[in-house]
């Protein structure tokens, strides 16, 4: 099971509408947190990615807010207290805020789309991935980064390290019969998908599932109500 949920964030002039509507929608600790955010976007962010995970555990577990308690791990990864087979991860870039949820361990993550930043990938990515960036050029060497840049961010997030762990200590490849993760000639037994939120962003996941994910478009109108 691998559901996805994602979210448009509302204009500038709906902020305090928003953020004052979310606060039933959220716990007591995320919401103290935003309100000391000085960046209203960031907050509302912080805010809309709790919102959605709170709507994942009522819709496919039956669990409300106040049921349930969301903890951090050593490296700071969020997970579910004392609930087994129940995993969720959020990310957020430019417009969006994704959460994905699963019953199995699972990152995801999003990037808005912008151009390639060769100097990061040869100071940060493995010699392959740098070699086939190279071979292109263009809106395909644009793509191709992002792609790049946001299976490995949903691998690292899958595995709880976030970027404690180099981006080049392990390989992606892309082919025609899907994304293989490696490390070193190993093949890891790891799925990723790529998440059609928006063709101006990159947003994959990584799972131990071998299925597509549904994707869910939610509105602000939605989660305000």
């Amino acid at each position: 099971m691998i559901k996805i949920l994602f979210i448009r964030v509302p204009s500038d002039e709906m902020y305090d509408e928003v953020f004052t509507s979310l606060q039933k929608k959220v716990s007591a600790e995320c919401f103290d947190e935003a309100r000391g955010f000085r960046h209203k976007g960031v907050a509302i962010r912080r805010m809309l990615g709790e919102t959605l995970v709170g709507l994942a555990l009522e819709r496919y577990w039956g669990l409300l807010l106040g049921n349930y308690r969301i903890a951090r791990g050593k490296k700071g990864k969020p997970f579910i207290a004392d609930k087994e087979n129940i995993f969720f991860n959020i990310s957020h870039s430019g417009d969006y805020v994704v959460c994905a949820v699963s019953d199995r361990e699972i990152g995801v993550d999003i990037e808005k789309r912008a151009k390639a930043r060769m100097e990061v990938a040869g100071r940060f990515f493995h010699k392959q991935e740098v070699q086939a960036l190279k071979a292109v050029s263009g809106d395909e060497l644009n793509k191709l980064f992002y792609d790049y840049w946001s299976v490995k961010e949903s691998f690292l997030k899958y595995i709880g390290t976030g970027l404690t762990r180099p981006l080049n200590s392990f390989l992606v490849q892309f082919s025609t019969g899907g994304i293989n993760l490696y490390e070193g000639e190993k093949k890891l037994s790891l799925y990723v998908h790529p998440c059609p939120v928006d063709s101006g962003y990159a947003c994959y996941i990584c799972s131990e599932c071998d299925e597509e994910p549904e994707m869910y478009d939610v509105t602000i109108q939605e989660v305000m109500s």
